[in-house]
């Protein structure tokens, strides 16, 4: 899995990019993991129904019937969960790219200007408030 953006970089214009990006590749991570989670989990709750109607028409004792088919509910249930998290870790991701373009739309001429100059520029809050 990517590593998260580190935060104690600095928070200039280059850093915040390297960040939001490193987050929604993350993200991206997080979430083709979350399919596989999905598909397993899903896979097996069908097969824990499957074993516990096997052991039902096998006259299993009732008790292990009544585990074994809940065992399949619980793991449908958090299937479910599972592809509502990469739901949200996809949409997050977006939202880190779509940060990372309107950031980069706002200030990204504002910092070629800055790294283009041969001077020296105060550093921020130089000027008072």
């Amino acid at each position: 899995m990517t590593e998260l953006a580190k935060t104690s970089g600095g928070n200039n214009y280059a850093g915040l990019q390297r960040k939001l990006h490193s987050f929604a590749q993350a993200l991206d991570a997080a979430s083709e993991a979350l399919t596989g989670i999905h598909q397993r989990m899903k896979t097996n709750a069908s097969l824990a129904s499957e074993t516990a109607q096997q052991l039902d028409e096998a006259h299993g004792d009732a008790k292990y019937v009544e585990l074994t088919s809940n065992v399949s509910v619980l793991l449908g249930g958090a299937a479910v969960q599972a592809r509502r998290t990469q739901t949200a870790a996809n949409e997050t991701a977006s939202a880190s790219r779509e940060a990372a373009t309107a950031h980069k739309q706002k200030y990204g001429r504002l910092d070629e200007i800055r790294r283009s100059r041969t001077t020296k520029t105060p550093k921020p809050g130089f000027f008072g408030e």
